[in-house]
């Protein structure tokens, strides 16, 4: 079945909301838009009114951003992926259930058309008993090509609530969350230790920062979480010092259930995350396990797992 030559995609996260048009068979960018009206925001704003239902203020919203795009490429079909299907989002779509393919054929999706014009497809996102996630599946979709040639490993997607997939020749059969992100950030600027962490630097302050990845490779967090306080305190540490240690520590801990794997890991992220996960990796695996995909990588393969959910579609509705 052929695709059409243009698709709009739609990456509708928690915090930030994103449009591109995208030359189908290249993937190339022809434009792109951006607002930080991300999921939670606009359903903050859509409690504060009574005029119109969920979906539809949702899809206002969405019409309203698609009129900055170039008038020629506004009426493609979204694809939209993210946090559009929660139940705080666009249209609430159930999980699917791993193990996840990497043809995208078991993935939940659903065609939507408004009187606006628009026409959408959602993507849900994908679970098993103890995990959870909306967005990176379709990532870890569309990273099958990069994948494949190792047949196996885990797939680290760090983030707020990072991600571990276990991947094992096309298929995903296992998920794994860890709350790194939000962690660092309550303890950075909500506990007591707010006063005693802070960066004014993007350069990574490496002896610190390790000393906190081997207490966390060691089940050390919340044995070592006041000394940040006290080195602070007593003035041995800086609190630069202490913003790496925090965040060596609580990688380290993230991390540590890999220390005696001897499987492929692959690391997929954009910096500052991507260089400090690299490094914390590189003390527990042997470097020829460790497969380094950047944030490049990672914007593509939204597009190319976007593309295989569209085809999917497509193929639906020639039956």
């Amino acid at each position: 079945m052929a695709l059409p030559n243009y698709f709009i995609s739609c990456d509708w996260g928690t915090s930030n909301f994103r449009l591109r048009v995208v030359e189908t068979t290249t993937l190339t960018i022809l434009a792109e838009h951006k607002t930080d009206c991300g999921i939670k925001l606009l359903y903050e704003n859509f409690l504060k009114q009574r005029e119109k239902e969920q979906t539809h203020f949702f899809a206002d919203y969405l019409k309203e951003q698609i009129s900055s795009l170039p008038k020629e490429h506004q009426k493609h079909i979204i694809v939209a992926a993210g946090m559009a299907s929660a139940n705080i989002g666009l249209f609430e779509l159930n999980y699917a259930d791993f193990p996840l393919n990497t043809c995208g054929n078991n993935l939940i999706w659903k065609h939507l058309v408004f009187n606006n014009n628009i026409e959408i497809l959602l993507i849900s996102g994908a679970k098993t008993n103890s995990g959870m996630m909306r967005g990176e599946e379709i990532q870890a979709v569309g990273l099958e090509q990069e994948l494949k040639p190792y047949k196996k490993g885990f797939l680290l997607l760090p983030g707020t609530h990072s991600k571990h997939l276990t991947y094992d020749n096309g298929i995903y059969t296992d998920l794994k969350n860890y709350m790194t992100g939000e962690l660092f950030e309550v303890l950075s600027k909500k506990s007591i230790l707010v006063n005693s962490v802070s960066t004014t630097s993007s350069t990574l302050l490496e002896k610190p920062f390790l000393e906190g990845v081997s207490l966390g490779l060691q089940g050390q967090l919340s044995a070592s979480l006041f000394s940040i306080r006290a080195k602070d305190l007593l003035q041995t540490k800086t609190k630069e010092e202490n913003y790496f240690f925090l965040s060596g520590l609580l990688i380290g801990d993230e991390i540590s259930y890999l220390e005696q794997t001897t499987e492929n890991i692959f690391l997929v992220a954009p910096d500052p995350v991507f260089s400090l996960y690299k490094l914390a990796l590189k003390q527990i695996i042997n470097p020829k396990q460790l497969i380094l995909l950047d944030d490049k990588v990672l914007e593509n393969a939204l597009l190319l797992g976007q593309k295989k959910i569209l085809l999917q579609y497509e193929n639906n509705k020639a039956l």
